[in-house]
């Protein structure tokens, strides 16, 4: 069969020689919205600028796209950084300036500029005030600055009707007032990720947000002050950038996660209906002599599933021979539906022995040992006067991280090998692996190798 050494031309089709086209151009066969909703997952710049290669048709059809992806990368202090910043300005002037459609429905937006000057001040204001409008659903605002206050976010955003979600990253200024006309009725989903935060200005907002379902927040903060979270919340992870103190104020009855990272609870506080949560990490403490605040969260949590502890509430307790916690006066029975638990501790304690009992299906237990602190010389510890019904029937696996090979720690893990009966797996890493003599390591293995064990499956073992 001789072959045919006619190339065809960029866009035309091979015929099999029956009428028919096997290499067809599907893409160009779309229609134009489905196209652009192609081109909307795309950065506005590839759109613009590459896509036009790909085809004729491509060369104008980015103007009818209401999704904008804009993302200039930031180099703090170059000695191109202002160049750089007019060349972006310009293509987004343009972009904006020359689309069909007035109406955008997301805009993103990604820049910076280590020293603002008015131009950049005056070109991302007007970006973000264009993009404002009563089809705008998604917003996600990246700006970064070395110096300064950051960007000023313009008050109409906060009174679009149809935004369904807000991002705002970096150094965005945002500040309010009681008075002022915020309302963002359809808002489900907040993320401020914005440095350093005025907490009133932050309650008012989420005021504003009646149906809001998925809450991050993570800023520093001067000043103490109240933060109501919406009730609607179904996701919420709270992050505090230093150690000022805040005043909580959760009452979320359809909460699923729940995630508080270097939180220290003020007096204040004020936490119930929690009893939904599922999952949860927890890096929270109080710095009064009362623990009361992370006491109530924990008997709020009484029906999680997944929790993730870190174990430095009440700092005070370490520096003398108190537990951290003092599980069997608290007032709340057990966790009744809890299956998987960390705890993360600044020295390992004798409480552990309490965690076991409040905990009748527990599966997974991890012990992390921060090592932060020496060893607190607790009285001999005693042991629960029945075995924990954790160890009887569900705990299969146990891991101890940092493993420092103390008395207590080997005491507790002697007591867990001994009544775990369906325990499969002992995981102990952190402390061998630094040990340099074989001898060390041999004198451990045979340690751990000749204790008692309740169960026939269970392996331990050294990482």
């Amino acid at each position: 069969m001789k072959e045919s050494s006619k190339r065809r031309k960029p866009g035309e089709e091979e015929d099999d020689g029956q009428g028919s086209n096997t290499n067809k151009d599907r893409l160009s066969s779309l229609p134009d919205s489905l196209l652009c909703h192609i081109l909307s997952f795309l950065p506005t710049k590839t759109s613009v600028c590459t896509m036009s290669l790909v085809s004729h048709r491509y060369l104008h059809l980015w103007k009818h796209l209401q999704d904008f992806d804009f993302y200039d990368v930031y180099y703090p202090d170059s000695d191109e950084e202002a160049e750089n910043f007019k060349d972006f300005a310009i293509f987004v002037n343009a972009v904006l300036s020359m689309r069909s459609t007035r109406d955008i429905r997301k805009m993103r937006l990604s820049c910076g500029q280590s020293q603002l000057d008015s131009f950049a001040e005056r070109s991302v204001d007007t970006w973000i005030r264009t993009a404002v409008g009563a089809h705008l659903e998604d917003l996600h605002l990246a700006l970064f600055s070395s110096e300064g206050e950051g960007f000023k976010l313009p008050l109409p955003v906060l009174s679009c009707t149809n935004l369904l979600s807000i991002s705002l990253c970096g150094e965005i200024f945002v500040e309010l007032e009681q008075s002022w006309h915020v309302c963002l009725p359809s808002l489900k989903t907040l993320q401020l990720e914005i440095g350093n935060v005025d907490v009133n200005s932050v309650d008012i907002l989420l005021s504003a947000c009646p149906i809001l379902e998925t809450l991050e927040l993570s800023f520093s903060t001067e000043s103490l002050a109240k933060l109501r979270v919406p009730s609607s919340l179904k996701s919420f992870k709270f992050t505090i950038e230093n150690d000022t103190e805040v005043c909580l104020e959760i009452d979320t009855p359809g909460l699923k996660y729940l995630s508080l990272t270097n939180i220290t609870f003020g007096n204040a506080t004020s936490i119930g209906n929690l009893h939904n949560v599922e999952e949860a990490y927890l890096d929270a403490s109080s710095e009064s002599e009362s623990v009361d605040p992370l006491l109530t969260l924990l008997q709020a949590l009484s029906g999680i599933k997944r929790l993730v502890f870190r174990c430095y509430a009440a700092k005070r307790r370490l520096l003398g021979t108190e537990p951290i916690i003092d599980f069997p006066k608290m007032h709340f029975s057990e966790f009744r539906c809890l299956l998987h638990l960390e705890l993360i501790l600044p020295t390992f304690d004798p409480f552990l022995y309490d965690v076991l009992q409040k905990c009748p299906i527990l599966q997974a237990l991890i012990i992390h040992n921060d090592k932060d602190t020496s060893p607190v010389k607790h009285s001999l510890t005693a042991k629960p006067k029945s075995v924990p019904n954790c160890l009887v029937s569900h705990l299969t696996y146990i891991h101890f991280k940092g493993y420092t090979g103390y008395w207590h720690e080997k005491e507790f893990a002697g007591y867990v090998l001994q009544y775990g009966l369906v325990l499969k797996t002992m995981l102990i890493s952190g402390f061998l692996s630094n040990e340099s003599k074989k001898s060390t390591k041999y004198h451990y293995r045979r340690k751990f190798s000749n204790m008692p064990r309740g169960s026939t499956v269970c392996q331990v073992k050294f990482d």
